[in-house]
């Protein structure tokens, strides 16, 4: 990824005269400023109480624009999933311009942005990092101009630097990491999963313990599974194990499907943990929620007393809930987020507090390009891993070891990740390529071995390129 100058936004601030601007308040100062430049403009401007528009008439309140500052509040967890609601209201409502305005580091908002902006192609929807030391007015000004900007700009992420530089960032094009070496780790090494031992986190399991012989602390929310055979071993697929489900006598489709997802999901815990038994040192499978602090803190106390040490971190844990923004619960755009995020801040903080244990060489963030160009219908994801790289940004120069985002492309369907059969078909009506599960490992341990950049975005071959 790259830093890439803009010029100047180049809106005309006489095109918000005589409308109706909402601005959610930041606590500090820049809320007054932009009011009163706003308001110089012939403006009217409307507070916003938090992130909810739509408290007087209507969905948009009548709302000809909405600038959000809540994420320049004390802490980024001021902004997204919080703010989630009331930006749905917003755009579905109607509101034709929407800024999300952040200091940089891990809210989330511009991969909310790219998606929403898919999904509403007629309005303005923009977010924008400012410098919280900068002057309020200044900023304001700024904020103006964004928002006076053409919708079909196309333009849906950009940030000012701290000299006033108008910038987004962008992947480029560059080769895998090629050197001699292998991952920082050895027989003797320990290194945490999450995402439990299924998908692209269990693929990295194994690449990892059949490169190094390491020992494997998997942690996920599927219970292990009992010792014994599958009771529906002949139903090989989905459609099969539906319908053997039917035979032994589930009725409700609800039931049928959740009995067929958890028989599927213990046949793959399953074979990761008899292929890992093969090649780790040592496997242990822990049940637990990243959400859960106590339980994450607890997992990692575990590990160190047992081995005496964590050597390395990958958080793959991640959750689907697919849908388009006018359809999309707020409790399933939670579930999302804090699955990748609030995860992240609990295995970054426990794995920092090592005491005499080594620290950790690296902790690892498996994120998705669905944050670094939107998705429609992944609000919710494409805001999730945006802001594990903004947090793996945040945290390089203070986290005792390396720390890598991971942007993934999409996988064959093969491989267990985010991507359905009927993903992968699309995916080769659009021409996407897809990352093969051997490809995919192979680039991983490189990069974990010789790279040295925070956020890197991984692809097919063919495919814009790996970062």
């Amino acid at each position: 990824m790259e830093t890439v100058a803009l010029g100047p936004a180049t809106g005309d601030p006489e095109r918000l005269r005589g409308l109706r601007i909402g601005v959610v308040e930041d606590g500090q100062s820049v809320a007054l400023a932009l009011g009163g430049a706003l308001r110089e403009h012939g403006a009217e401007v409307v507070p916003v109480a938090g992130a909810a528009p739509g408290h007087g008439g209507g969905d948009g309140d009548g709302l000809d624009g909405l600038v959000d500052l809540s994420a320049l509040r004390a802490g980024h967890e001021a902004a997204l999933p919080a703010a989630f609601p009331g930006l749905k209201r917003a755009l579905v409502g109607g509101v034709p311009r929407l800024l999300l305005v952040s200091a940089p580091g891990g809210t989330g908002l511009h991969g909310f942005a790219r998606s929403a902006a898919l999904e509403f192609p007629a309005a303005l929807v923009r977010a924008v990092d400012v410098d919280p030391k900068e002057d309020p007015r200044q900023t304001a000004l700024r904020l103006i101009a964004e928002l006076a900007s053409d919708a079909g700009e196309g333009l849906a992420s950009v940030g000012y630097t701290a000299e006033g530089t108008r910038v987004t960032r962008r992947p480029v094009p560059a080769p895998l990491p090629d050197g001699p070496g292998g991952p920082p780790l050895g027989p003797g090494s320990v290194v945490l999963l999450t995402g439990g031992a299924r998908g692209i986190t269990a693929r990295a399991a194994l690449a990892l313990a059949r490169a190094t012989g390491c020992h494997v602390e998997l942690v996920g929310r599927t219970p292990e599974p009992a010792p014994g055979e599958d009771a529906f071993a002949q139903a090989r697929d989905l459609v099969a194990l539906r319908a053997a489900l039917i035979a032994a006598g589930l009725r409700t489709p609800a039931e049928i499907e959740a009995a067929a997802h958890r028989v599927l999901a213990e046949r793959e815990v399953r074979a990761t943990l008899a292929a890992l038994a093969g090649a780790a040192a040592s496997v242990r499978y822990h049940r637990a929620d990243v959400t859960d602090e106590r339980a994450v803190r607890a997992v990692v106390a575990d590990v160190r007393a047992r081995h005496g040490r964590l050597d390395g971190i990958v958080h793959g844990a991640g959750t689907l809930r697919d849908a388009l923004l006018r359809d999309k619960e707020p409790a399933a755009f939670a579930e999302v987020f804090t699955t990748k995020v609030t995860g992240a801040r609990h295995l970054a903080a426990a794995a920092a507090e090592h005491g005499d244990t080594p620290a950790p060489a690296f902790l690892a963030l498996f994120g998705s390009v669905a944050g670094v160009y939107g998705n429609r219908g992944q609000t919710d994801y494409a805001a999730a891993n945006d802001a594990l790289d903004g947090l793996a940004l945040a945290w390089a120069d203070s986290f005792p070891g390396r720390v890598l985002s991971l942007d993934w492309g999409p996988w064959a369907a093969e491989a267990g990740g985010m991507v359905t059969p009927e993903l992968e078909r699309e995916y080769a009506r659009r021409g996407v390529p897809l990352i093969e599960p051997g490809a995919g490992t192979a680039a991983f341990l490189a990069e974990l071995a010789q790279g040295s950049d925070v956020q890197v975005v991984l692809m097919a071959q063919d495919g814009p390129g790996d970062e």
